[in-house]
């Protein structure tokens, strides 16, 4: 899925990757979605007050440096019209925080853990998130 070479020769680093199927992966499997949602939880209960100190909290968790300003402005984009779709929506974002095993405290608001998880999920989408090259 993520063009990893075979086990018939030894490679000393791997080439990095963008194919759609990978993006699909990390995007929609249930381990990568549940594992947005600790992130985002993560976030909320840890990450500041702010949406900016959060977006750059979980940055720097993701990809061991600080995000630039261009960065925590196009996460912010993403957190707010998410925020938006989700506040519209009634119960869409429960199929979201069910996914996976693990339990996620039950005292955040959905909607804005929901919100999180699609900034988290994007984060973690990330090329740099993925091979930290």
């Amino acid at each position: 899925v993520f063009d990893a070479p075979n086990r018939e020769t030894c490679t000393v680093q791997r080439d990095r990757s963008n194919t759609p199927l990978q993006a699909l992966t990390l995007m929609n499997d249930p381990q990568f979605v549940e594992a947005a949602r600790s992130l985002a939880q993560r976030i909320l209960e840890q990450g500041g007050e702010s949406t900016a100190e959060r977006i750059s909290f979980a940055f720097e968790l993701a990809t061991a440096r600080p995000a630039s300003e261009r960065e925590i402005a196009i996460l912010t984009d993403i957190y707010d019209s998410q925020i938006v779709r989700f506040s519209a929506e009634e119960s869409g974002f429960d199929k979201l925080l069910e996914v996976g095993d693990s339990s996620y405290n039950q005292d955040l608001d959905k909607r804005v853990l929901a919100t999180w998880i699609v900034v988290a999920s994007t984060i973690l989408n990330m090329d740099e998130t993925i091979t930290r090259s």
